[in-house]
């Protein structure tokens, strides 16, 4: 499993990012922004705010835990490298789920 996200995570989670009740989770802007820079401490937070649904559905076409996760990962990197695609016309959460079928036959063809 590829871990994109630094060892140091006492120091994220004490980063200007943790306190999210300020941010609309359907866009949040400073925390894409700050992807958009590879900032890890933003890709952490979008993590933590959209890997249960992501898993979820991943979950839905694996029906495999393991694999599932595997996808979900998989699926955050291509979000993250494609963070600047980003355009707002539609929902954050429904853009990251575009990149599950990416991860799918990304995974399949291995």
């Amino acid at each position: 499993m590829q871990v994109f996200f630094s060892e140091n995570l006492t120091d994220v989670m004490n980063s200007e990012y943790t306190n999210l009740r300020h941010i609309n989770p359907d866009c949040p802007y400073e925390l894409i922004q700050g992807c958009r820079k590879g900032d890890q401490k933003a890709q952490l937070q979008v993590y933590k705010l959209y890997y249960k649904p992501v898993f979820n559905k991943c979950m839905q076409i694996v029906n495999d835990p393991v694999i599932a996760e595997d996808m979900m990962q998989e699926s955050f990197l291509i979000a993250f490298e494609n963070m600047n695609s980003y355009k707002g016309d539609i929902s954050f959460s429904s853009w990251i789920n575009m990149f599950i079928k990416e991860a799918y036959h990304y995974r399949h063809i291995d």
